[in-house]
């Protein structure tokens, strides 16, 4: 070991490694050496660790399919695999019965096609025999044909609901909400042509005769937002297709130090080589996806902003004032303390101070900006059927309005203010008619 560390502490210093930084790191390995795994063993560990690197970096998106495909049970790790991908920088399709196979898979050198197996309550053999059908007889032409394809032994309801809520279906019908109406006459359409191809309705060539069947197309508008990625939460783990968060991005820039997939750039670099990077305190959003407590005085939340994840720390002050809450699906604007977690590689937030960010907005809105480019009387009345629910209220209402050659601005009297809940802009934004809606805050952190 002496000439090792000879040879070690030599090569440190022509890298330009403190001589007793490389000591101290030597004593560490031999340390180690006295009970840690024998050579054959560590030579195994580390030419694996090879293979999986090289392949990692030379083919990320067969390497990433194949780490998610062995782990398609298992939620948390799919979530974490997922946000490993993207950082990549590479793109993840979603589900589709006329592209997906059973695994994930990879579609080209930049993108991942998403699983029919990684679906909760599908089943591998409804995944194989989709994916069957569809390589015999070709792609699936709408919900009617899929459902007819398909031995409704296998493809009952519950089976059906899941693929919809989880976007499989979404090329074979206008949206989701139309699909899922339009079940039940699928279903009952599919059930009479089973029965005529058991009661051999056989005509002279050999065919099966049916009378031709046809739905009715069904057109309702999609579900809300919130319905649609909670549909996807419960199907697949997580939210695919958006985020609840992004409805209020706009006003969550206004409030916050940056984004959870940036906290690299938010933390100062260490003034030396190897140095421990200093704390920053920032301020950061996200809904709350998960949370476990350690007896009255420690809790532990999950963030997740739809860039990133962090855990979020809160100790006995802060959970004594803020631990209420500590809801799941919450979201929070956080003040805390960042730092490098050594443990996991990554980054952990220390809460100092915390907001429900709905009540923020109600709390602390100084304008509601509703910019129109029509003004027919059709959006008057629905933005004032919008705005009624939310009175009484303290945040003022400012239109602004696009005329012939000229734009005008009508600020509307105090006494008329409305709640400025996140969901009255999402409603607001819904009205045909309304070009943008912002919101002004002054949060309490700016005095």
């Amino acid at each position: 070991m002496a000439k090792e560390r000879a040879k070690f502490e030599s090569g440190c210093a022509a890298r330009g490694i403190p001589a007793e930084r490389a000591s101290a790191i030597f004593d560490l390995m031999e340390k180690f050496a006295e009970y840690g795994f024998n050579k054959s063993h560590s030579a195994a560990y580390a030419l694996i660790a090879y293979q999986t690197a090289w392949l990692k970096r030379h083919h990320p998106a067969e390497f990433m399919a194949a780490t998610l495909s062995s782990d398609m049970d298992n939620t948390d790790k799919v979530v974490n695999f997922l946000e490993e991908s993207r950082r990549l920088g590479l793109r993840v399709d979603p589900p589709d019965v006329n592209c997906s196979d059973y695994l994930f898979r990879a579609d080209d050198p930049r993108s991942i096609r998403y699983g029919l197996g990684a679906i909760k309550g599908v089943g591998q053999a409804v995944c194989q025999a989709i994916v069957a059908e569809r390589g015999r007889a070709g792609p699936y032409r709408d919900l009617l044909d899929f459902c007819s394809r398909l031995d409704s032994g296998r493809l009952n309801r519950r089976v059906l609901d899941a693929l919809i809520q989880a976007g499989a279906l979404d090329g074979l019908g206008s949206n989701r909400a139309s699909m899922s109406q339009q079940l039940p006459d699928v279903l009952r359409a599919t059930e009479q042509l089973a029965r005529e191809r058991e009661a051999g309705q056989v005509s002279l060539f050999g065919s099966v005769e049916s009378s031709p069947i046809r739905i009715e197309p069904v057109s309702i508008p999609e579900w809300p937002l919130d319905q649609r990625l909670n549909a996807e939460r419960e199907t697949l783990g997580h939210y695919l297709s958006g985020h609840p968060l992004d409805t209020c991005r706009d006003i969550l820039s206004g409030l916050v130090s940056g984004h959870l997939g940036e906290l690299e750039r938010l933390l100062p670099s260490g003034e030396r080589w190897g140095e421990r990077r200093r704390d920053a305190t920032i301020i950061l959003a996200g809904l709350v996806c998960a949370v476990r407590r350690r007896g009255d005085s420690t809790a532990f939340a999950q963030i997740d902003d739809g860039h990133g994840r962090v855990e979020c720390g809160f100790f006995r002050d802060a959970l004594s004032q803020y631990g209420e809450l500590l809801g799941r699906d919450r979201i929070l604007v956080i003040e805390g303390s960042l730092s490098e977690d050594s443990f996991s590689g990554g980054y952990s937030l220390r809460a100092r101070h915390a907001w429900d960010f709905h009540r923020l907005c109600v709390d602390h809105g100084t304008r509601l900006l509703i910019d129109l480019h029509a003004q027919g009387i059709e959006t008057i009345k629905a933005i004032d059927a919008v705005l009624r629910r939310y009175r009484p209220g303290a945040t003022p209402i400012r239109f602004e309005l696009g005329l012939v050659g000229t734009r005008g601005r009508i600020d509307i009297d105090a006494r008329h203010g409305v709640r400025s809940d996140p969901l009255l802009l999402s409603e607001l934004r819904a009205v045909a008619g309304v070009r943008r809606v912002e919101l002004s805050l002054r949060p309490p952190w700016q005095g």
